[in-house]
């Protein structure tokens, strides 16, 4: 059975999961595909190509995830801004690695391609949050504030509940169940990226 491109990048993507982007070598994964690397060369050229591939791939996913959010609450930007929160730490948990990815590999990227790609993507994100921002004052639900703020602030949130594992195995104990405390991480972040903005 022929591996093509879109397989490679899928691969690199699941040890993604759980190996951080420094250490993601071409070979680690062409091992985990089970092709020779010359097959990963072939189709990308260098590593630099194929990691910013993958965080393609993964936006994709990210921002399908989000335009499903959008669309189901349409003319509702509080309940917009809990479920987009709520969505990014889902994609979060699933993809720990994620905003590594994009600062460490992406941003620093010698290449032109991948750093337009990464001003693009993050344009969108920021245009979102500062048009929630927008119609949330206007309905006077909130207090006026620039939206890219909340935007940080929700990456923030999101990204520190992955990588502050070891606080969460502290305050929580060894034998507590990860699966519950992001539940209920999760119900607390819905109402705190809300509840924080209202108008006072």
């Amino acid at each position: 059975m022929s591996v093509g491109a879109g397989t490679l990048v899928v691969a690199a993507c699941e040890l993604l999961r759980t190996v951080a982007p420094r250490e993601l070598s071409l070979q680690r994964v062409a091992r985990h595909a089970g092709v020779d690397r010359s097959l990963i060369r072939y189709y990308f050229t260098d590593r630099s190509r194929l990691l910013l591939a993958a965080a393609r791939h993964l936006c994709s996913i990210l921002e399908s995830r989000l335009a499903a959010v959008e669309a189901r609450l349409v003319g509702d930007p509080e309940g917009r801004i809990r479920e987009l929160a709520v969505a990014l730490l889902e994609f979060q948990i699933e993809h720990p690695h994620f905003h590594r990815l994009m600062i460490d590999e992406v941003v620093s990227s010698s290449k032109s391609e991948a750093r337009a790609f990464f001003r693009s993507f993050t344009e969108q994100g920021v245009a979102s949050f500062r048009a929630l921002a927008a119609a949330t004052a206007r309905r006077g639900a909130s207090r006026a504030f620039d939206g890219v703020f909340l935007y940080l602030a929700v990456i923030g949130m999101c990204e520190f509940f992955v990588t502050g594992r070891p606080i969460l195995r502290i305050a929580f104990g060894e034998g507590a169940d990860p699966a519950e405390i992001e539940r209920q991480y999760a119900r607390f972040l819905r109402e705190y990226v809300v509840d924080g903005i209202r108008r006072r």
